[in-house]
């Protein structure tokens, strides 16, 4: 790679690393949710688990990004032996580590409920199908803003659609 990109690259590496290998318990990071995990463990996708941030000092292994992931994994593969990909940083500081945690996601936009629907359709997921067949069955459209011959509450249609599919269910 060209020099005149590396304040554009991290200087990192990627390994698979025993999650008994990794240790989480920095005071800059949050709380272990074992609520969210399990809840995440119920739906697991191994397409949807990112690398893991590990900050390399003194031979440990320190996570600085992925605690709940690699929790997640633990309790779906039951091994705590079970690596994971990690992206390495073997160049940094503990404030740096803190710094980075409390700082990476300053910047990222979030997915509006609209953008997250429209990619469950282009997806095939059934529950938004289900959703968009049944607006389009009207004669209105999901947009993203309120528009003329248009529903842009997302959410609320979703939520009606769980909440109907959940009585239906139970009354079964």
């Amino acid at each position: 790679m060209s020099e005149e990109y590396n304040e554009f690259v991290p200087n990192v590496h990627f390994e698979l690393i025993p999650i008994k290998d990794l240790v989480s318990n920095q005071d800059y990071q949050r709380n272990l949710s074992m609520q969210h995990v399990r809840r995440a463990a119920a739906n697991f996708d191994i397409n949807q688990v990112n690398p893991i941030k590990v900050s390399r000092r003194d031979g440990i292994n320190y996570v600085f990004n992925g605690q709940h992931t690699a929790e997640i994994i633990a309790m779906v593969s039951e091994s705590r032996e079970t690596p994971v990909w990690c992206m390495i940083y073997d160049d940094l500081e503990y404030n740096e580590e803190a710094d980075i945690f409390a700082n990476q996601m300053k910047n990222v936009k979030a997915l509006s409920p609209y953008e997250i629907f429209n990619a469950n359709c282009e997806a095939g997921n059934d529950k938004e199908l289900l959703i968009k067949g049944l607006v389009e069955s009207y004669e209105l459209k999901i947009l993203p803003s309120a528009g003329v011959g248009g529903i842009c509450a997302v959410g609320a249609l979703e939520n009606i659609y769980d909440n109907t599919a959940t009585m239906y269910w139970t009354e079964c």
